[in-house]
């Protein structure tokens, strides 16, 4: 089903940057980095969730934790920078597109609508709630006795870290956040997964049972299987967001320094 579903997007994007391309010309409307960003991502899934990583996580919490690294913190922001709405919506029909441009046009006059789902405030508090709450023992078990379940965790991390990373990163949005508030908003975010990191390493027994029997095929107690899933969220994973961040402040000081530059500038008269 994976498989099948990772197929089926990966085909209707080629679909759409296609007809966009042919429309507009190549790189033109969606310039050809992006679309080598969207493959990133789609790649990125692949090795998440039909790679050996995902055979390994059924055993391993922290290749489970791997997993869900890749799926928040590497392939949801690459899906972003892919612009997978526009080319998406160019895979359907002429007739398809103008019935969304007129049900757009009415949902633009309700502005709070409109604003809701990329309100940063929002997007931010809603991926830490998804990222905390699934981690809490009970739910966490559940996905793992449930394909079902587990399948819906793995979409609500990717759904949920798109929201988060396109107030950022999307190219079409006029309503990102400038990058200073994007570096605070990274920050916080590596705060509190470092928090949850921080609490599964240091944690006096194992939070999941399930890998009481699975973990020591391969030489770990459960509890150190877990301390080393903590310490990938508390280090690589957090690394991402304080990477991203690090970028933002030098491309925000870069053009404050251009800025000054240019007003110190004599002017005509």
């Amino acid at each position: 089903m994976v498989v099948t579903n990772l197929s089926i997007l990966a085909a209707a994007y080629a679909i759409g940057l296609a007809r966009l391309w042919k429309r507009c010309g190549l790189g033109k409307a969606v310039p050809v980095r992006q679309a080598v960003a969207f493959a990133a991502g789609m790649a990125s899934l692949a090795l998440a969730l039909v790679s050996p990583i995902d055979a390994f996580s059924d055993d391993l919490a922290w290749m489970h934790m791997l997993q869900h690294m890749l799926l928040m913190g590497v392939a949801a922001p690459l899906l972003v920078l892919g612009m997978p709405f526009l080319v998406l919506l160019w895979a359907f029909p002429l007739s398809w597109r103008r019935c969304y441009g007129r049900v757009k046009h009415r949902l633009e006059r309700w502005r709070p609508g409109r604003y809701l789902l990329w309100q940063p405030v929002l997007t931010w508090l809603l991926f830490a709630l998804v990222l905390w709450v699934w981690h809490f023992p009970p739910l966490y078990e559940a996905a793992l006795h449930s394909d079902l379940f587990h399948d819906f965790q793995h979409f609500s991390f990717v759904a949920v870290a798109c929201l988060f990373w396109r107030v950022l990163l999307d190219p079409l949005s006029r309503l990102k956040l400038n990058r200073g508030m994007g570096v605070v908003y990274l920050f916080l975010t590596s705060l509190h997964a470092t928090l949850l990191g921080v609490f599964m390493t240091l944690a006096p027994k194992a939070w999941y049972p399930f890998y009481e029997t699975r973990a020591p095929r391969w030489n770990l107690s459960a509890l150190e299987d877990q301390q080393v899933a903590g310490l990938i969220m508390w280090m690589p994973a957090c690394m991402v967001y304080a990477l991203v961040a690090a970028l933002l402040l030098g491309l925000w000081l870069r053009d404050d320094l251009r800025q000054r530059a240019d007003s110190a500038l004599p002017k005509d008269d």
